[in-house]
C-alpha cells in the first residue's frame, strides 16, 4: 500500500524543477535510487500490457529486455541473476516496471525485491496512463486517479466539477500531470485521510483545487515551497515550474496539523507553444537488395502516411555516418546486412548525439541474436508483414519496444544450456562483461590465461554467442 512506504527511502534532489524535455522528477529519483541500492543501474519502464510493448521512461543504457519480456508473460517479479524487474500495477493492469541490475555477484535478496516493490508503488501514480489524458477528459482522468488513490491508500477521494469548457490541446496533459503530483503528495507524503479535488472552468481560465486533511507544513518557516519531505518539496517545485511555463499561478495554503490546500490557475484561451522539432517520424531503410528496400518503403507509405521516408541505403559500411548525417528517428535495417557486427554497429549507433530507434528486418531472428539485439536496445524484429511492420516502426518512433508474442516467449525462456555453466564460468563471464582481457581475468582469479581462454570458449558454445562482445552483452 502506498501510504505504508517510508518517505525516507526517496533521495533528496536539490534541483529547482524539470527543464523542458526532462523525465518526470519522481521517476528519475526512483531510477537513481534503485541503482544506488543495488550498486548497479536502475530504470523505470512504461508498459503497454495490451500491445505487449515497453519503453524506457527513465534510465541510462540498454534496459534488460529479457527480464521485461518475462514480466510481461507472467505478471510477476523477475529475479534473473544480476537483474531484478518488478511490475508497476494500476489496479489489475501492469503499466510499467521497476528494473535494476546488481553491481555485485551476490544478486538480489528478498529484501531487495521488497524495496523494489515499494518503489513500484511510488511509480504507479506518476507512470499510469503515461501521465497524459490519452483521449479522456480532464475530469475522467482525475476521477480515475482518485479511484486508484482510494484503492491503494486509506484515503477517501472526492471530485467536484464546476462549469464546462474546452481545454486547448496539450494544456490538459500539463494540468493532469500537475494534478497527479498533487495527489501523490497528499496520498504518500501527507498521510491524508481525505482528499478533495475541484475542477473549475471559468471565463478564459481553468482552476484546479486539491485539498487534503494531512499533516500539513509551515509555509512561513522557510521558502514558500519548503516542506518537511524532500520528495514532496521536489514535486511542488516541479508543479511551480510547469505553472510558470504556462503563465499560470500556483498558490499553497498549509499549516502543521491542518492539511494543505493547493490552487492552480491556468489561462486557457490559447494552446501552449508547440514543441520544437520534426513533426513527422523520419525513417531510414537499410537493406542490400533494392526490391526489399522498395517493398519496405511502399508498405510504410501505405500503412502509415504520417511517417516520412528519409532515405535508403544498401550497405553497412557507412550506416552510422549516414544516420549521423540524415538524423532519422527510426532505422529499419535488414538483419543479415549487419552480419557478425550486430553489437558493434548498435553500439556505434547508440553513441551518436541523437541515436535512431533501430528495428531489425528479418523473417526469423535466432534466439541468441534476438537476446543480444534487445539487450542492445533494438525496438523490434519483424518480417515482411505489412501490418506488423507498420505497428513496430510506429512504436519505435514513439520510443517503444514492440515484440511479437512468440518473441516475448523466447526472451522469457531460460537461456539455452544455462544450467551447464559452472560457477567458475560465471565468474569469468562477469569479468568479460566488465571488459577485462584474458590476462587480467587470469590475475584476478589466480589461474592461467590458457585456462581463461578455455572457459571463454566454453561459454561461447553454451550461450550460442559468436564473440566476446556478444558474451559481454549477455553477462
Amino acid at each position: 500500500m502506498v501510504a505504508a512506504a517510508p518517505t525516507s527511502v526517496l533521495p533528496t534532489d536539490t534541483s529547482t524543477g524539470p527543464r523542458h524535455g526532462e523525465p518526470e522528477p519522481l521517476l528519475r529519483r526512483i531510477a537513481d535510487h534503485l541503482g544506488t541500492l543495488t550498486g548497479g543501474a536502475g530504470w523505470v519502464v512504461r508498459v503497454d500490457e495490451a500491445a505487449r510493448s515497453w519503453a524506457v521512461a527513465v534510465g541510462d543504457g540498454s534496459v534488460p529486455g529479457e527480464a521485461i519480456a518475462r514480466l510481461l508473460t507472467t505478471g510477476e517479479p523477475v529475479v534473473d541473476g544480476s537483474v531484478l524487474a518488478v511490475p508497476v500495477r494500476r489496479g489489475p493492469r501492469v503499466v510499467g516496471a521497476c528494473v535494476a541490475s546488481a553491481g555485485h555477484a551476490a544478486g538480489f535478496s528478498d529484501a531487495d525485491v521488497h524495496l523494489a516493490e515499494l518503489f513500484a508503488d511510488y511509480a504507479a501514480l506518476a507512470l499510469a496512463d503515461s501521465g497524459v489524458l490519452a483521449g479522456r477528459t480532464l475530469e475522467q482522468a482525475v476521477r480515475q486517479e482518485l479511484d486508484w488513490v482510494e484503492a491503494h491508500a486509506p484515503t477517501r477521494a472526492d471530485l467536484v466539477t464546476v462549469g464546462a469548457g474546452s481545454i486547448p490541446e496539450g494544456l490538459g496533459d500539463e494540468v493532469f500531470r500537475m494534478t497527479q503530483e498533487a495527489l501523490l503528495n497528499a496520498a504518500v507524503h501527507a498521510d491524508a485521510q481525505c482528499v478533495r479535488v475541484g475542477v473549475v472552468h471559468g471565463p478564459g481560465t481553468l482552476t484546479v483545487l486539491v485539498e487534503d486533511d494531512g499533516r500539513g507544513f509551515d509555509t512561513a518557516a522557510s521558502a514558500p515551497l519548503a516542506v518537511a519531505t524532500a520528495g514532496a518539496r521536489l514535486g511542488l517545485r516541479a508543479m511551480a515550474a510547469r505553472a510558470r511555463r504556462l503563465d499560470g499561478e500556483l498558490e499553497i495554503d498549509s499549516a502543521p496539523g491542518r492539511g494543505t490546500r493547493l490552487r492552480l490557475t491556468i489561462p486557457c484561451t490559447s494552446a501552449p507553444p508547440p514543441v520544437p522539432g520534426r513533426t513527422r517520424t523520419g525513417v531510414l531503410v537499410a537493406a542490400v537488395r533494392p526490391v526489399v528496400r522498395a517493398g519496405v518503403v511502399r508498405m510504410l507509405q501505405l500503412g502509415a502516411p504520417d511517417l516520412g521516408m528519409v532515405s535508403e541505403v544498401s550497405g553497412a559500411d557507412d550506416l552510422a555516418a549516414t544516420c549521423r548525417l540524415l538524423g532519422p528517428d527510426v532505422l529499419v535495417v535488414e538483419h543479415d546486412l549487419l552480419g557478425d557486427d550486430l553489437v558493434g554497429m548498435l553500439e556505434r549507433l547508440a553513441a551518436q548525439p541523437d541515436p535512431p530507434a533501430v528495428v531489425l528486418l528479418a523473417d526469423d531472428c535466432p534466439d541468441e541474436r534476438l537476446r543480444v539485439a534487445v539487450a542492445a536496445g533494438v525496438k523490434g524484429c519483424v518480417g515482411p508483414d505489412a501490418d506488423r511492420l507498420v505497428a513496430v516502426v510506429a512504436a519505435a518512433g514513439r520510443g517503444e519496444t514492440l515484440l511479437a508474442d512468440d518473441q516475448l516467449e523466447r526472451l522469457a525462456a531460460p537461456t539455452r544450456s544455462a544450467h551447464a555453466i559452472t560457477p567458475r564460468e560465471r565468474e569469468v563471464r562477469g569479468l568479460v562483461a566488465r571488459g577485462l582481457t584474458d590476462r587480467q581475468i587470469a590475475r584476478a582469479l589466480a589461474i592461467s590465461a590458457k585456462t581463461v581462454e578455455k572457459h571463454v570458449g566454453s561459454l561461447l558454445r553454451k550461450t550460442g554467442t559468436r564473440n566476446r562482445t556478444m558474451l559481454a552483452q549477455l553477462g
